[in-house]
């Protein structure tokens, strides 16, 4: 058992990431590959998946490469992934178009079609979703279905991104139940389709994968890819879960009342709780947690950190010359000469639309209150900020329903920032803790690969050894006094222009 490594890889919206494990949770090799979508207009985003499939397999080739003759030790490769993303296939598991990112909202119009025929309180009791929303691949299959019928009928299976790779790695078609919560067609209490969506937008459920619960074994890696990468023959594909969900084990968010953060390219929040709660006045998310019997409250925005790398891509292409240093870190760097408050600069990062609590995809990024004294710092701090006073709006409506969280769990790109860390914990006053290694959500499929194939009794067991925590930021009151008043003026924003967007 001391021998033996643990492959994991994270397929993410604009990276994609793969590290491997030693039993003791130590990194022993990782790599990333960023991914650009293709966005030809506002509402559409979608993903090339064979340059997705091919740009995994050089990332696994990467990954071999770096762990030489310690390859043949992997026993078990482990999945993390972004939900709703979608894509139709062949019998083979070829795609018959680009996926459909999570980020796109062209299918407003089907949305409300369902809105309109199902009962949405009754539905949110089953999906855990409150609403709608355009993201959910339900909208995307009877978008297909009036708009590119030719598709919709000779699909064989409407696949999710981590089914599709599964698929591509295994020769087998699962899904997992995590990931499936958001497609608006699934159960998450009695864990099976709810046939009525199915007829409505007009498929059964030969079109679409079975369903696994998280952390279950999907088969052996095919010989080919194998015999490509050199890995052992008898290796194992587990498959994981929804990335936050993964974050959450990562960052050892396994109990009841534990609540961690992620600001990757999207936001969220993942509140462990024991039994599914549906607040109707609240209309909190709730989706399964990777340990049976235990469900996530999860309040998130589609767009996270990805507003900040919209900013760098867009405007800071000076900055990104300097090949000595991270492009983030000169972000951080800039942002940190800005007094908290940003000299009245306030953003709204609804870039994409807004999720929880706001269920607005129309919304947008605003910044508010430009001065002639603003200069790009300004600008990055903001950013930065309006991220903090969306986490104390998701706080204060969890507090609403009974839950105390003392202090939270910040994982994801957006944990490596210092800076980021501690506007958060003014802005929330709460204490923010970091793990030592922050890439949750690959450390999290990693301890449910490894109990998938038995090296530990439970994800429990595998959490408590694999985790240890680095450092704690502490919330200072005078800043808090600052990021109060700016705080009440983000809300006023938002509910001033909400219907002009």
């Amino acid at each position: 058992m001391s021998n033996e490594l643990i492959l994991s890889i994270d397929l993410g919206t604009s990276n994609l990431k793969s590290a491997v494990f030693d039993v003791n949770g130590k990194e022993v090799a990782y790599e990333s590959l960023e991914y650009n979508l293709i966005t030809p207009s506002n509402d559409i985003v979608e993903n090339d998946v064979k340059q997705y499939w091919e740009n995994l397999l050089i990332l696994l080739k990467k990954i071999s490469e770096k762990l030489g003759d310690r390859r043949k030790d992997v026993s078990v490769i482990g999945t993390s992934s972004q939900g709703e993303t979608i894509v139709p296939v062949d019998k083979s598991g070829n795609p018959l178009c680009n996926a459909i990112v999570w980020l796109d909202t062209r299918t407003k119009i089907e949305a409300e079609e369902l809105r309109k025929n199902f009962n949405v309180e009754k539905m949110y009791k089953k999906t855990g979703y409150p609403d709608v929303d355009p993201s959910w691949p339900a909208t995307r299959i009877l978008w297909f279905k009036k708009n590119k019928n030719e598709i919709f009928k000779n699909t064989y299976k409407f696949l999710l991104l981590e089914d599709f790779i599964i698929q591509k790695l295994t020769g087998s078609f699962f899904g997992e139940a995590s990931v499936y919560s958001s497609t608006y067609y699934y159960d998450i209490v009695n864990f099976n389709f709810i046939d009525e969506v199915l007829n409505f937008i007009g498929i059964d459920k030969k079109k679409l994968p079975e369903v696994l619960m998280p952390g279950s074994l999907a088969g052996n890696l095919k010989e080919e890819i194998t015999n490509y990468l050199g890995f052992n023959k008898n290796l194992k594909v587990v498959i994981g879960a929804m990335d936050q969900i993964c974050g959450a084990v990562g960052a050892g968010n396994v109990y009841n009342g534990i609540l961690s953060e992620t600001t990757g390219s999207a936001f969220a929040m993942v509140v462990t709780i024991d039994k599914p709660i549906f607040s109707t006045k609240y209309n909190l998310p709730c989706t399964p947690h990777a340990i049976r019997g235990l469900y996530a409250l999860m309040p998130y925005s589609s767009t996270g950190g990805m507003v900040l790398k919209w900013f760098k891509d867009s405007f800071c292409n000076e900055e990104a010359k300097d090949a000595g240093k991270n492009i983030y870190k000169i972000l951080d760097e800039m942002a940190e000469k800005v007094s908290p408050g940003c000299e009245g600069l306030i953003m709204l990062p609804f870039i994409t639309g807004a999720f929880f609590p706001e269920y607005n995809p129309d919304a947008r990024g605003v910044f508010f209150g430009v001065s002639i004294n603003h200069k790009k710092n300004h600008f990055i701090r903001s950013i930065l900020e309006s991220l903090g006073y969306m986490m104390r709006k998701d706080l204060e409506i969890i507090s609403k329903l009974g839950l105390n969280i003392d202090e939270i769990i910040s994982i994801g790109g957006g944990s490596s920032s210092s800076l980021w860390s501690q506007i958060k914990a003014d802005i929330c006053q709460k204490n923010i803790k970091i793990p030592y290694y922050t890439e949750c959500a690959l450390l999290g499929s990693a301890i449910m690969a490894a109990c998938g194939i038995g090296l530990f009794n439970d994800i429990k067991q595998a959490s408590s050894s694999f985790i240890r925590m680095k450092d704690v930021f502490y919330p200072n009151k005078y800043n808090f006094m600052i990021y109060d008043t700016n705080f009440k003026k983000y809300l006023n924003i938002y509910e001033n222009l909400k219907n002009l967007f």
